[in-house]
């Protein structure tokens, strides 16, 4: 998909929010290095610029899911650690080596593959998953693991042994009882055997509620540095973090139109007097989604609604007056007194707020600010 670098809609992305957020997260966790997750395009938010203001501001390294984003950093001379977090295949395990990727090991079976495609001038470096109650990948057997993390120990002319972890599904809630029993198969699993460099365990739940029950000096972490609080505000009321992102664009067409005239199509909204509406550039082919229906985004300081159905690539909104071509409609942040949060789009939308920033298409120009 092509980036619309010609039109005004854009996501603003704040560095020194980022490492603000870091910070936080380092200091309640007590970790000393964090890999921030910039998988799915970098939450949405631009998988190139969002991990270039990482690093720089104070993350050790990065996480993936896929090699293809692993890759696309190291051409973008991205050169701090990188973890592969889904599984890679075998026959790419001498790119990873010589990229210094860190991939993700959930079976001996694979090593061994892997193994045979290594020339053994660089050595692959190998995080271990372990699923304990995740139910995605990983070892959920003690002899197999021991076995594997053996198998590492005897090939170190071809392997490192980088990491060893996990992840908890219910580590962001006031309901404890099943992030305490995978943290009990994660002792079980894990404990007496051989230590990796680092263990990476917390994610951003872990790391923001549970730091003195889980190793936390490397947090490994997502939604908490974007500004989003995992638990939305049932642990916390995420005043310590900052908005990372803005969603804005501008007014690119303005009318006047009489009573009775109906708006987008099937006509779900039809004005009811003389009424300014304005067209933006931005629709549901962006990830500005048909629920947002009804939504106030900001205009010169004061809330406006979306009128009619949001269609792919352009909305109206009701205006109280007319305003010059290029006003600038703030969907996703500060304008004045007046501020639009990812949690207020997510609350009408009905979804989370990483489900939001997810969906945002790559045709939405990113851009560092401050």
């Amino acid at each position: 998909m092509v980036e619309a670098i010609t039109r005004p809609t854009r996501i603003e992305i704040s560095k020194s929010a980022i490492q603000h957020n870091i910070e936080v997260v380092k200091q309640t966790a007590g970790a000393t290095k964090l890999f921030l997750a910039v998988k799915s395009n970098g939450y949405g938010l631009g998988l190139v610029p969002v991990s270039q203001a990482a690093v720089a501001g104070g993350a050790y390294g990065l996480a993936v899911a896929l090699m293809d984003e692993a890759l696309a950093l190291r051409d973008a001379r991205i050169t701090a650690p990188i973890i592969i977090l889904g599984i890679s295949p075998a026959e790419q395990a001498e790119l990873m080596a010589v990229q210094n990727i860190i991939t993700t090991v959930v079976s001996l079976d694979w090593l061994k593959s892997a193994a045979q495609n290594l020339s053994g001038e660089q050595r692959l470096a190998v995080s271990i998953g372990v699923d304990t109650g995740m139910g995605r990948i990983g070892f959920r057997d003690r002899d197999a693991l021991a076995e594997t993390i053996d198998y590492l120990q005897q090939h170190q002319d071809k392997f490192e042994y980088t990491g060893l972890f996990t992840h908890f599904s219910e580590s962001d809630s006031s309901e404890v009882a099943y992030f305490h029993k995978q943290l009990e198969r994660w002792h079980a699993l894990t404990d007496g055997l051989p230590a990796p460099k680092f263990y990476h365990v917390a994610n951003s739940g872990a790391a923001m509620y549970h730091a003195d029950e889980v190793p936390h000096d490397v947090v490994r972490v997502g939604t908490v540095v974007y500004g989003m609080e995992p638990s939305r505000g049932e642990l916390n009321d995420g005043k310590d973090l900052q908005p990372v992102m803005t969603l804005r664009s501008e007014i690119n067409f303005m009318k006047q139109l009489p009573a009775g005239e109906g708006i987008s199509y099937s006509h779900k909204y039809t004005t009811t007097d003389d009424e300014w509406i304005g067209t933006v550039p931005i629709g549901y082919g962006d990830g500005w989604l048909r629920k947002m229906m009804g939504f106030n985004v900001i205009v010169d300081g004061q809330y406006v609604p979306i009128v009619g159905q949001v269609a792919m690539d352009q909305l109206m909104i009701r205006l109280p007056r007319e305003y010059p071509l290029g006003t600038t409609v703030t969907f996703i942040g500060r304008d004045g007194a007046l501020e639009n949060t990812l949690e207020d789009v997510a609350t009408h939308a009905d979804l989370a707020p990483w489900e939001i920033v997810t969906g945002f298409q790559e045709r939405l120009h990113r851009i560092l600010v401050d």
